[in-house]
């Protein structure tokens, strides 16, 4: 009897995940915080959940793709949540990018219980959601990681594959950390070409976002100072104060311009 599956946060990157495992024939069952976010998949056969729980009630195996740690940890160990509905040997992959910390713990918790937590956090942006050419970074029990391989295979082209949940969680703050450093870079160039009467369209467009607060606070854990990353993440909250949250890192540019013209 194939697993029947879940799906908790239907945001940006939740929503075109979880259509490809519904398309691709899996029962599915959905819950988000808003239900309209919920709608489109409703429309093509997902059944509605009213909590995180309630999904994992339903299924065998439950993914989920949140904002944040706290987000994430609501909805596994809070009222309602995951972990209180999943029966005993059930599977909750989780694959936003949050703490390493966090993922050792829920890992640990849910091996408590006879509950297996894996995290597959994901690296790529919506079109590659939407298209399956994600990659992936799976940490976790290695029998509970076979069982959902062919579900991790609809959503990206490659997996690597770590032994602790922690190892996935750390593997995704050390790409972000990479991005993040070119984006500081790609700002401080933008800014350069707009002096220089240079054509900014020739570079390479800002990629993506990523979780600045966690590399930091990850890499401190572990005794490894990240000074440049300090700096870019300074730049960041520079931005937000000046009415640039809802930008993605064009937001710096804007801040090294304001620099440059006092």
């Amino acid at each position: 009897m194939p697993d029947s599956v879940g799906f908790v946060g239907l945001g940006m990157m939740g929503a075109p995940m979880a259509a490809r495992l519904l398309k691709s024939g899996h029962r599915l069952s959905v819950y988000n915080r808003t239900k309209s976010k919920a709608e489109p998949l409703l429309t093509q056969g997902a059944v509605w959940c009213v909590s995180a729980g309630a999904v994992a009630r339903a299924s065998n195996i439950v993914f989920s793709m949140v904002s944040n740690p706290a987000a994430l940890e609501e909805v596994s160990l809070g009222n309602q949540g995951i972990l209180d509905g999943l029966n005993k040997g059930g599977i909750h992959v989780d694959t936003s990018t949050v703490s390493p910390s966090l993922t050792c713990d829920l890992a640990q918790r849910y091996r408590a219980t006879g509950r297996v937590f894996l995290h597959s956090p994901v690296l790529g942006s919506i079109p590659q959601a939407a298209d399956g050419t994600l990659l992936l970074f799976a940490g976790g029990d290695e029998d509970a990681y076979r069982r959902v391989e062919p579900l991790l295979h609809l959503l990206g082209k490659q997996i690597w594959r770590f032994e602790h949940a922690e190892q996935a969680s750390h593997m995704k703050l050390l790409c972000n950390l990479f991005i993040a450093g070119m984006i500081a870079t790609l700002a401080q160039a933008l800014v350069f070409a707009q002096k220089a009467n240079v054509d900014p369209r020739t570079l390479l467009e800002v990629i993506g976002q990523s979780q600045l607060n966690l590399m930091i606070e990850a890499a401190e854990a572990v005794g490894a100072p990240l000074p440049a990353i300090e700096i870019a993440q300074q730049l960041l909250v520079e931005g937000q104060r000046a009415g640039f949250g809802k930008e993605d890192y064009s937001a710096v540019v804007k801040v090294l311009q304001s620099q440059t013209a006092k």
